[in-house]
């Protein structure tokens, strides 16, 4: 069986681009599912699929029968935790818009009400306690493409390669332009916002180099 008969599992981690990369996959594919709170298909409906894309931590393909290939999109964390507070407070219907909308980004930063710290590390270890060497080791072993939010372009080109997808050309969506850049951002918070996740730092600089060993090797 080919990479292109297995079900696609895009691990959505939020604010990594991955609306717009959920739009491409969309138009690879002719039976698509968004898993969402409210979907309530079960697993042998969504294994008849070519795809599966949501905010669902690694392991969800202990459910499927079928060969399964996982692919996902990190991001730099400073601009994750930047980019998670101004959405927040700019979304009305987000839960935690209200709360948010009255706390300054120094606070955010500190808080752990918002279970922001360390996010990637902890979507590869199936959302339980994050440890970076159990991820790295299942990026290596169960990823076909680990992506790169500052690389999209070169992402979306390899994972074109693997997965044999045809017309990639998108549109940006859900993008905030109003957030300031990182370089706006207080020294201060931006230390904090390091010492907090120190393991999402290590892994976005592991998985950034090996996306670019990967892109070297098809060149």
């Amino acid at each position: 069986m080919s990479v292109e008969d297995n079900l696609l599992l895009f691990m959505h981690i939020p604010k990594t681009g991955g609306t717009t990369l959920s739009t491409i996959i969309e138009n690879q594919y002719d039976k698509n599912v968004v898993l969402t709170g409210n979907n309530s298909m079960g697993y042998k409906a969504i294994e008849k699929s070519n795809s599966l894309m949501g905010h669902f931590t690694f392991g969800i393909h202990r459910h499927f029968s079928k060969p399964c290939t996982y692919i996902t999109m990190m991001r730099d964390p400073i601009e994750l935790i930047i980019s998670s507070y101004f959405y927040i407070k700019e979304t009305e219907v987000h839960p935690d818009h209200i709360e948010v909308n009255n706390t300054s980004l120094d606070q955010f930063v500190n808080s752990n009400e918002y279970n922001l710290n360390n996010l990637q590390t902890r979507y590869f270890c199936g959302g339980k306690t994050p440890n970076l060497d159990q991820a790295k080791e299942i990026l290596n072993t169960h990823f076909a493409v680990v992506g790169i939010t500052e690389m999209f372009d070169d992402s979306l080109s390899l994972m074109k390669h693997h997965l044999k997808w045809k017309n990639i050309e998108y549109e940006r969506i859900n993008v905030n332009n109003n957030r300031p850049s990182k370089n706006d951002i207080p020294t201060n918070i931006i230390s904090d916002i390091k010492q907090n996740n120190t393991m999402d730092l290590e892994l976005y600089k592991y998985a950034k180099e090996k996306l670019i060993n990967k892109l070297d090797a098809i060149k």
